[in-house]
Protein backbone atom coordinates (compact mmCIF):
# COMPACT_ATOMS: atom_id res chain seq x y z
CA UNK A 1 0.00 0.00 0.00
CA UNK A 2 1.56 3.34 0.84
CA UNK A 3 4.88 1.65 2.09
CA UNK A 4 7.53 -1.23 1.47
CA UNK A 5 9.41 0.41 5.08
CA UNK A 6 7.86 -2.21 6.89
CA UNK A 7 3.82 -1.96 5.82
CA UNK A 8 0.76 -1.63 7.85
CA UNK A 9 -0.65 -0.96 11.11
CA UNK A 10 0.30 -3.22 14.00
CA UNK A 11 3.64 -4.62 11.98
CA UNK A 12 4.93 -0.94 10.99
CA UNK A 13 6.68 0.88 13.52
CA UNK A 14 6.81 3.84 11.02
CA UNK A 15 2.87 4.00 10.43
CA UNK A 16 1.26 7.21 11.79
CA UNK A 17 -1.71 9.45 11.70
CA UNK A 18 -2.84 11.19 8.76
CA UNK A 19 -4.96 14.45 8.73
CA UNK A 20 -5.49 14.57 4.57
CA UNK A 21 -5.89 11.84 1.81
CA UNK A 22 -4.08 12.45 -1.64
CA UNK A 23 -5.92 10.16 -4.11
CA UNK A 24 -3.71 10.11 -7.24
CA UNK A 25 -5.47 9.75 -10.51
CA UNK A 26 -3.75 8.52 -13.37
CA UNK A 27 -3.78 11.46 -14.86
CA UNK A 28 -1.71 13.26 -12.24
CA UNK A 29 0.53 10.25 -11.53
CA UNK A 30 1.69 10.39 -15.64
CA UNK A 31 2.55 13.92 -14.46
CA UNK A 32 4.30 12.83 -11.68
CA UNK A 33 6.36 10.60 -13.34
CA UNK A 34 7.19 13.09 -15.89
CA UNK A 35 8.35 15.24 -13.86
CA UNK A 36 10.46 12.42 -11.49
CA UNK A 37 12.64 11.82 -14.94
CA UNK A 38 13.16 15.52 -15.83
CA UNK A 39 14.75 16.11 -12.39
CA UNK A 40 16.63 13.05 -12.89
CA UNK A 41 18.05 13.42 -15.82
CA UNK A 42 19.82 16.94 -14.87
CA UNK A 43 22.49 14.80 -12.41
CA UNK A 44 21.82 11.35 -13.20
CA UNK A 45 22.15 9.42 -16.51
CA UNK A 46 21.26 5.48 -15.72
CA UNK A 47 22.62 2.98 -17.57
CA UNK A 48 19.95 0.50 -15.89
CA UNK A 49 16.90 1.10 -14.28
CA UNK A 50 16.30 -1.24 -11.14
CA UNK A 51 12.61 -0.89 -9.99
CA UNK A 52 11.31 -2.44 -6.09
CA UNK A 53 8.12 -4.42 -6.60
CA UNK A 54 5.02 -3.89 -6.60
CA UNK A 55 5.06 -0.58 -6.47
CA UNK A 56 8.44 0.84 -7.48
CA UNK A 57 8.17 -1.12 -11.09
CA UNK A 58 5.36 1.20 -12.70
CA UNK A 59 7.57 4.63 -12.13
CA UNK A 60 10.99 2.52 -13.14
CA UNK A 61 9.18 1.33 -16.16
CA UNK A 62 8.47 4.70 -17.19
CA UNK A 63 11.98 5.69 -16.20
CA UNK A 64 13.78 2.94 -18.68
CA UNK A 65 11.83 3.89 -21.43
CA UNK A 66 12.70 7.72 -21.22
CA UNK A 67 15.77 6.85 -21.00
CA UNK A 68 16.05 4.35 -23.44
CA UNK A 69 17.28 1.62 -21.06
CA UNK A 70 17.02 -1.52 -19.92
CA UNK A 71 14.41 -2.15 -16.57
CA UNK A 72 14.80 -5.23 -14.31
CA UNK A 73 12.38 -5.81 -11.32
CA UNK A 74 13.76 -7.12 -7.73
CA UNK A 75 11.29 -7.60 -4.86
CA UNK A 76 11.94 -6.58 -1.43
CA UNK A 77 8.30 -6.41 0.67
CA UNK A 78 7.03 -7.34 4.11
CA UNK A 79 4.15 -8.51 1.97
CA UNK A 80 2.85 -11.61 0.57
CA UNK A 81 -0.55 -11.31 -1.55
CA UNK A 82 -1.29 -7.96 -0.15
CA UNK A 83 -0.76 -9.45 3.26
CA UNK A 84 1.74 -7.93 6.14
CA UNK A 85 3.61 -11.34 6.62
CA UNK A 86 7.18 -9.72 8.53
CA UNK A 87 7.94 -6.63 10.48
CA UNK A 88 11.18 -6.22 8.05
CA UNK A 89 11.42 -6.49 4.04
CA UNK A 90 12.15 -9.56 2.74
CA UNK A 91 13.85 -10.65 -0.36
CA UNK A 92 11.74 -12.62 -3.00
CA UNK A 93 13.20 -11.34 -6.32
CA UNK A 94 17.32 -10.95 -5.68
CA UNK A 95 19.29 -8.12 -8.77
CA UNK A 96 21.28 -10.06 -10.81
CA UNK A 97 25.09 -9.56 -12.12
CA UNK A 98 23.46 -7.87 -15.06
CA UNK A 99 24.14 -4.83 -12.81
CA UNK A 100 28.08 -5.17 -12.47
CA UNK A 101 29.74 -2.08 -13.69
CA UNK A 102 26.48 0.22 -14.33
CA UNK A 103 24.96 3.28 -13.23
CA UNK A 104 21.93 1.82 -11.72
CA UNK A 105 18.78 4.17 -11.20
CA UNK A 106 17.22 2.15 -8.36
CA UNK A 107 12.92 2.93 -8.01
CA UNK A 108 10.74 2.41 -5.69
CA UNK A 109 6.94 4.44 -5.15
CA UNK A 110 7.36 5.77 -1.72
CA UNK A 111 10.09 6.33 0.88
CA UNK A 112 9.14 6.68 4.48
CA UNK A 113 12.33 4.97 6.82
CA UNK A 114 14.42 4.37 3.84
CA UNK A 115 14.85 0.91 5.00
CA UNK A 116 13.73 -0.93 2.01
CA UNK A 117 15.72 1.48 -0.54
CA UNK A 118 18.80 1.31 2.21
CA UNK A 119 18.61 -2.85 1.67
CA UNK A 120 18.57 -2.69 -2.08
CA UNK A 121 21.39 -0.84 -2.34
CA UNK A 122 23.32 -2.95 -0.31
CA UNK A 123 22.34 -5.85 -2.69
CA UNK A 124 23.26 -3.92 -5.71
CA UNK A 125 26.48 -2.73 -4.53
CA UNK A 126 27.23 -6.31 -3.36
CA UNK A 127 26.36 -7.58 -7.17
CA UNK A 128 28.89 -4.45 -8.22
CA UNK A 129 26.75 -2.03 -9.21
CA UNK A 130 29.43 1.06 -10.19
CA UNK A 131 27.03 4.18 -9.59
CA UNK A 132 23.54 4.00 -7.37
CA UNK A 133 20.86 6.34 -7.45
CA UNK A 134 17.48 6.39 -5.62
CA UNK A 135 14.32 7.99 -6.71
CA UNK A 136 10.92 7.97 -5.76
CA UNK A 137 7.79 9.44 -6.36
CA UNK A 138 6.65 10.52 -3.19
CA UNK A 139 7.94 11.11 0.74
CA UNK A 140 6.81 12.58 3.76
CA UNK A 141 8.27 15.38 5.51
CA UNK A 142 10.07 13.41 8.01
CA UNK A 143 11.07 10.60 5.32
CA UNK A 144 14.26 9.61 5.14
CA UNK A 145 14.86 11.83 1.99
CA UNK A 146 16.24 9.47 -1.45
CA UNK A 147 18.44 11.31 -4.19
CA UNK A 148 15.16 11.99 -5.80
CA UNK A 149 11.52 12.37 -5.35
CA UNK A 150 8.76 15.03 -6.61
CA UNK A 151 5.85 14.81 -3.85
CA UNK A 152 6.46 15.02 -0.01
CA UNK A 153 2.99 15.64 1.64
CA UNK A 154 2.16 13.94 5.25
CA UNK A 155 -1.40 13.10 4.03
CA UNK A 156 -2.49 9.02 2.77
CA UNK A 157 -1.07 8.97 -0.71
CA UNK A 158 -3.49 6.72 -2.48
CA UNK A 159 -1.84 5.38 -5.73
CA UNK A 160 -4.45 4.36 -8.78
CA UNK A 161 -2.80 1.03 -9.23
CA UNK A 162 -3.46 -0.31 -6.32
CA UNK A 163 -6.77 1.66 -4.50
CA UNK A 164 -9.39 -1.06 -5.53
CA UNK A 165 -9.49 -4.73 -5.79
CA UNK A 166 -12.05 -7.22 -7.69
CA UNK A 167 -14.11 -9.27 -5.78
CA UNK A 168 -15.01 -12.77 -7.00
CA UNK A 169 -18.50 -11.69 -7.90
CA UNK A 170 -17.09 -8.87 -10.00
CA UNK A 171 -17.70 -6.13 -7.31
CA UNK A 172 -15.52 -3.61 -7.06
CA UNK A 173 -14.46 -2.63 -3.68
CA UNK A 174 -11.89 0.18 -2.06
CA UNK A 175 -8.64 -1.74 -0.52
CA UNK A 176 -9.33 -2.47 2.70
CA UNK A 177 -6.27 -1.40 3.74
CA UNK A 178 -6.39 2.03 3.16
CA UNK A 179 -9.84 2.31 3.06
CA UNK A 180 -9.21 1.66 7.23
CA UNK A 181 -7.05 5.15 6.66
CA UNK A 182 -9.21 7.31 5.03
CA UNK A 183 -12.13 6.77 7.46
CA UNK A 184 -10.00 8.22 10.36
CA UNK A 185 -9.61 11.52 8.37
CA UNK A 186 -12.23 13.84 9.54
CA UNK A 187 -14.76 14.72 7.00
CA UNK A 188 -12.93 12.81 4.09
CA UNK A 189 -15.36 10.60 2.25
CA UNK A 190 -13.52 8.29 -0.71
CA UNK A 191 -15.07 8.11 -4.07
CA UNK A 192 -16.50 4.63 -4.65
CA UNK A 193 -14.54 2.21 -6.35
CA UNK A 194 -13.47 1.72 -8.90
CA UNK A 195 -12.03 5.18 -9.10
CA UNK A 196 -12.53 6.99 -12.47
CA UNK A 197 -11.26 10.31 -13.84
CA UNK A 198 -14.03 12.25 -15.73
CA UNK A 199 -14.07 11.98 -19.78
CA UNK A 200 -11.70 15.02 -20.57
CA UNK A 201 -9.39 14.90 -17.81
CA UNK A 202 -6.66 13.23 -19.26
CA UNK A 203 -4.10 14.38 -20.50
Amino acid sequence: MTTNDGSASGLNPYHHAHNSVEEIPWSRLGSLMTDLVDQIRRRFRPDLVVGIAKGGVIPAVYASSAFSVDFLPIKLSSRHNEQVVSETPVWHVHPTDRVRDQRVLLVDDICIAGRTLGLAREALEARGAREIMTAVLGVHRDSVKPDFYVLETDSLIVWPWDRDQIQADGTWIINPEYLEEMLTVEDYSPPPAPAREKPGSWR
